[in-house]
Protein backbone atom coordinates (compact mmCIF):
# COMPACT_ATOMS: atom_id res chain seq x y z
CA UNK A 1 0.00 0.00 0.00
CA UNK A 2 1.21 3.10 -0.73
CA UNK A 3 -0.46 6.68 1.04
CA UNK A 4 0.33 9.87 -1.04
CA UNK A 5 -1.41 13.12 0.47
CA UNK A 6 -3.67 11.33 2.12
CA UNK A 7 -4.57 8.85 -0.65
CA UNK A 8 -4.68 5.07 0.04
CA UNK A 9 -3.33 3.02 -3.30
CA UNK A 10 -3.22 -0.49 -3.28
CA UNK A 11 -1.37 -3.23 -5.72
CA UNK A 12 1.34 -3.47 -7.58
CA UNK A 13 0.06 -2.09 -10.66
CA UNK A 14 -1.94 0.88 -8.76
CA UNK A 15 1.15 1.92 -6.76
CA UNK A 16 3.35 2.03 -10.41
CA UNK A 17 0.50 4.10 -12.17
CA UNK A 18 0.50 6.76 -9.25
CA UNK A 19 4.84 7.53 -9.28
CA UNK A 20 4.91 7.66 -13.26
CA UNK A 21 1.80 10.09 -13.54
CA UNK A 22 3.36 12.27 -10.62
CA UNK A 23 4.88 15.59 -12.32
CA UNK A 24 8.64 14.80 -11.50
CA UNK A 25 11.51 14.50 -14.16
CA UNK A 26 14.07 13.50 -12.29
CA UNK A 27 13.88 12.35 -8.36
CA UNK A 28 17.22 11.40 -6.50
CA UNK A 29 16.54 9.60 -3.22
CA UNK A 30 19.06 9.83 -0.49
CA UNK A 31 18.59 7.36 2.58
CA UNK A 32 19.22 8.45 5.83
CA UNK A 33 17.97 5.77 8.11
CA UNK A 34 17.07 2.35 8.06
CA UNK A 35 15.91 0.52 11.83
CA UNK A 36 14.73 -3.16 11.63
CA UNK A 37 12.55 -4.72 14.31
CA UNK A 38 11.83 -8.54 14.91
CA UNK A 39 8.10 -9.00 14.79
CA UNK A 40 6.05 -11.76 16.00
CA UNK A 41 7.12 -15.45 17.06
CA UNK A 42 6.81 -16.32 13.09
CA UNK A 43 10.16 -14.72 12.45
CA UNK A 44 8.75 -11.38 11.00
CA UNK A 45 10.65 -8.40 10.53
CA UNK A 46 9.48 -4.41 10.79
CA UNK A 47 11.77 -2.34 8.35
CA UNK A 48 11.23 1.57 8.81
CA UNK A 49 13.22 4.00 6.07
CA UNK A 50 13.55 7.44 5.79
CA UNK A 51 15.35 9.76 3.84
CA UNK A 52 15.20 13.24 1.31
CA UNK A 53 14.20 13.38 -2.19
CA UNK A 54 15.44 15.92 -4.55
CA UNK A 55 13.13 16.87 -7.50
CA UNK A 56 14.86 18.55 -9.94
CA UNK A 57 14.70 22.07 -9.86
CA UNK A 58 13.89 22.26 -7.14
CA UNK A 59 16.54 23.65 -3.98
CA UNK A 60 14.93 21.98 -0.60
CA UNK A 61 14.75 18.45 -0.68
CA UNK A 62 11.63 16.63 0.35
CA UNK A 63 11.56 14.00 3.53
CA UNK A 64 10.50 10.76 2.81
CA UNK A 65 9.62 7.56 5.40
CA UNK A 66 8.62 4.22 4.39
CA UNK A 67 7.73 1.10 6.67
CA UNK A 68 7.89 -2.59 5.51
Amino acid sequence: MLTFEGQKIQGAQNIAAKLTSLPFEQCKHSITTVDCQPSGPAGGMVVFVSGNLQLAGEQHPLKFSQVV
